[in-house]
């Protein structure tokens, strides 16, 4: 790695359980970023996945491709990990995504054509093809954080960001380890230095089953309102 050039762009994908979707969305991402960015490396996070994750990305032969792997820490944490090792790559930018094929790369080359506008620039949701009811959960997640919080911000936790590198990393160190959402706490520490939201369209999953499922709504709203307490002291610092 040391004789390669950093990085302009690391794009970050959180994996668990997705040995159905993985690799279609290795592929097609891997094609849209090639038509904007020279040198980039996409990083996927094995979040402890328990069927045939593994074993389909370790069949993959691409030198753009990175996999790090820990135990089960979940969906937010295994961001904040993704952060931190993009910046270790001495990569410019970091880019998320979901594995499970809803984040559609059609939206990406606006993205990152802004991307000297704010320092954070967020996709927003604007036509979804998920089901009401994460329209729903999206919507009551973004009344209760503007009542809460006073974000201006309209989809906190979505899966679709770009940040300069350091600034992601050093943001989530300041994140606690049993912080659940922690992407929300991304979004919302650095709310104050700038963001771009861009208009996006979100396809349903391409298989599996969600992480969050209607009936556990509430469980996480609970759990994401007590974790917030611990954020406010680092939202000041």
């Amino acid at each position: 790695m040391s004789s390669s050039p950093s990085p302009e762009l690391v794009l970050i994908v959180p994996v668990y359980n997705e040995d159905e979707t993985i690799i279609p969305v290795l592929t097609e991402w891997r094609a849209e970023l090639r038509k904007h960015i020279p040198a980039f490396l996409i990083l996927v996070v094995n979040d402890g996945s328990t069927d045939g994750t593994a074993a389909q990305l370790g069949a993959l032969d691409w030198p753009e491709l990175l996999v790090h792997t820990h135990t089960n820490r979940g969906h937010g944490q295994s961001c904040l990990a993704g952060y931190q090792q993009a910046a270790s790559l001495e990569a410019r930018f970091v880019f998320q995504i979901d594995s499970d094929g809803q984040c559609d790369p059609v939206g990406f080359a606006e993205v990152w054509s802004r991307r000297a506008e704010a320092v954070a620039v967020y996709g927003r949701r604007t036509s979804r093809d998920d089901g009401w009811s994460r329209k729903f959960i999206t919507r009551v997640l973004h009344f209760s954080l503007k009542c809460a919080y006073r974000t201006r911000l309209n989809d906190t936790n979505v899966p679709f960001r770009l940040y300069p590198a350091t600034l992601a990393a050093e943001t989530a160190a300041r994140i606690p380890a049993t912080f659940e959402l922690a992407n929300i706490a991304m979004a919302l520490l650095l709310e104050p230095r700038g963001y771009l939201e861009v208009p996006i369209h979100f396809r349903d999953r391409a298989g599996g089953h969600a992480s969050v499922r209607w009936t556990g709504f509430g469980k996480k709203a609970l759990r994401l309102f007590s974790d917030l307490k611990t954020l406010n002291h680092a939202r000041r610092v």
